[in-house]
């Protein structure tokens, strides 16, 4: 595969450039940390080779060695155990690979590493175990309503771990202790947790006083207009906060300069508070591997601007899988080429540091190979241009988590005319990339003046859930000359979804609710009513699209579109209004 060049490389990309000021690469969130930069933050380039339980019988880890440094990469993570120890542990059920015998694979693919200067961060899994430790310990695991622990769907000898167990809070920490003492790495992440998904309801002893404590059982679907919702989301925040700080101070045992990096994918939707996550982790990563279906290929770039609204020039990692991650999954065959240089490049583009990722240790299929060697050797070249960047975007649209987690999640019991949780987001994301606007992600939680001074507009998409504070924080933004672009039922409700009577922000935007929203409702249209500067362009016709849905509205200011209800799509026939316009 031929080097890419810096056109191909800004012609495969459609992210804007990304803020990484330099004071932002020192030391972060760690109290014993020095006041130098960190190695992770400085990283440009990042590796991973997944391997099974299997793979001690035939793995060759200088072979590996030489593969990674061939592509200058910084770090790479190896797996070191949970689920499987690769090495010969002395954990009580922390399983050894049963086909590791008297090897430790761990131990010669880190010392082959080291000897080639590359960091290495050890890849463990705290999410499931066997069923001996639910035998010793069943305290440790999830528990289903009826009191049965809860296998893995597709290998049911493993059992899911409870995150408010000892598990978490004992059994990980000693594996990581040992790993520490007998190997020098770098650091330490976990496969799958915290992830930045909905928070699942378990029913074992430990959550069962938790939900004591809280009141009651919680909901199994998210609705945060439920109380005992809202106390539970709030309680399962703070447990992950407390044990993502206990294996990161347990990560640092070796090293005031080692990290716990825990995984945070999800794109657009997310339901965990990022925000606050933020200020516990130094090290964000998505694991957003690639795409399937209709996924356009600007949702990895997604990725990078939801992790810079709230890391602000902290590191950031993107994984990109180079099996193929379509539907349906195969593991152990390469991608397309074009496919995976694309999502590398959306990474790097996006401000993220590209993670290139193989899942087998002795493959069959070695395409993959090339596709990474050139795309991080181009980015190695390169490096100078990927450091010390200031952000040129004038525009700010407001990433609004609560309305993306709790407006419509998929599971909970939702109208209709909500849609998907991120519909609203995505619209308005490909019209920016289609007009090709600058624009910046600025998550809920820094909605202040101090960041919204440096754009001229902020763009609010269907911005639901808001507070009275970050409605004042909006008004003041213009009255001080800020432009604003709202749209549906942008500040209806507060920040955990009660509804208002009207629009928080009726005065900025000089319209009243009133009334419930009319939809989905299907072939409605707007109507021109007289010229308007938005409306430039529309000649030759007076109806234009109307929403599906929408909130009945008035306003003292004149009318410059009308609506024109629902009428029939089908027989021809019945195929004209019953009322031309509203």
């Amino acid at each position: 595969m031929s080097t890419i060049d810096r056109r191909s490389f800004l012609l495969l990309t459609s992210a804007s450039l990304t803020s990484l000021p330099a004071k932002s690469f020192l030391s972060f969130g760690q109290a014993n940390a020095p006041s130098r930069l960190l190695w992770y933050s400085t990283m440009r380039r990042c590796g991973q080779i997944n391997y099974n339980e299997h793979d001690p019988l035939t793995m060759e880890a200088e072979g590996w060695g030489d593969y990674w440094a061939s592509l200058k990469v910084d770090a790479v993570l190896l797996n070191g155990g949970g689920i499987l120890a690769f090495y010969p542990t002395q954990v009580p059920y922390h399983r050894r690979s049963q086909f590791l015998g008297s090897r430790d694979l761990f131990g010669d693919l880190v010392a082959a590493m080291k000897r080639r200067g590359i960091r290495v961060v050890a890849r463990m899994d705290c999410n499931l175990a066997y069923e001996d430790a639910l035998k010793a310990h069943p305290e440790w695991f999830e528990r289903n309503p009826d009191g049965s622990p809860r296998p893995h769907a597709e290998s049911p000898w493993l059992f899911a771990t409870c995150m408010f167990s000892t598990y978490f809070s004992r059994q990980m920490p000693a594996i990581y202790r040992e790993i520490n003492q007998r190997y020098p790495v770098d650091g330490f992440f976990t496969n799958g947790w915290p992830s930045t998904g909905a928070p699942r309801v378990c029913h074992c002893e430990n959550c069962r006083h938790l939900y004591e404590k809280l009141g009651g059982e919680p909901p199994t679907e998210t609705d945060a207009t439920n109380p005992l919702y809202r106390k539970y989301y709030l309680a399962h925040l703070d447990r992950v906060l407390e044990i993502w700080r206990l294996w990161d101070s347990v990560a640092r045992e070796r090293s005031p300069e080692s990290v716990y990096v825990g995984n945070l994918g999800g794109g657009l939707d997310t339901v965990k508070d990022l925000k606050e996550i933020s200020h516990t982790a130094a090290w964000f990563n998505a694991d957003h591997q690639g795409r399937s279906g209709e996924t356009p290929i600007w949702n990895c770039a997604q990725q990078g601007r939801v992790a810079q609204s709230v890391m602000q020039g902290r590191t950031i990692t993107n994984v990109a899988g180079a099996y193929s991650n379509a539907q349906p999954v195969w593991r152990h065959v390469s991608k397309a080429p074009a496919e995976l240089t694309l999502w590398l490049a959306q990474t790097t583009a996006s401000g993220m540091v590209p993670w290139f990722h193989w899942l087998g240790g002795s493959p069959e299929d070695n395409r993959w190979r090339e596709v990474g060697r050139s795309f991080f050797t181009w980015l190695a070249a390169n490096e100078t241009h990927f450091r010390n960047r200031s952000s040129i975007a004038d525009l700010a649209v407001l990433y609004p988590q609560r309305t993306v987690a709790f407006y419509s999640r998929p599971e909970s019991h939702r109208p209709r005319y909500r849609g998907g949780p991120v519909d609203y987001l995505q619209g308005l994301y490909y019209a920016l990339l289609e007009g090709r606007f600058l624009f910046d992600f600025v998550h809920e939680g820094n909605l202040d003046a101090t960041n919204l001074k440096k754009y001229r507009a902020l763009l609010l998409p269907n911005t639901a859930y808001l507070s009275n504070a970050q409605c004042e924080v909006v008004r003041q933004y213009v009255r001080g000359g800020g432009s604003l672009l709202a749209t549906f039922e942008s500040s209806r409700y507060n920040e955990w979804g009660d509804a208002r009577p009207d629009f928080q922000l009726a005065d900025v935007f000089g319209v009243h609710a009133t009334g419930e929203v009319i939809g989905p409702q299907g072939n409605s249209y707007a109507r021109i009513e007289q010229p308007h500067p938005v409306l430039q362009g529309f000649n030759g016709t007076v109806l234009l699209p109307a929403a599906e849905s929408r909130v009945p509205v008035k306003s003292d200011s004149p009318l410059a579109l009308s609506i024109v209800p629902s009428y029939p799509t089908f027989p021809p026939e019945m195929v004209y209004p019953r009322t031309p316009r509203t």
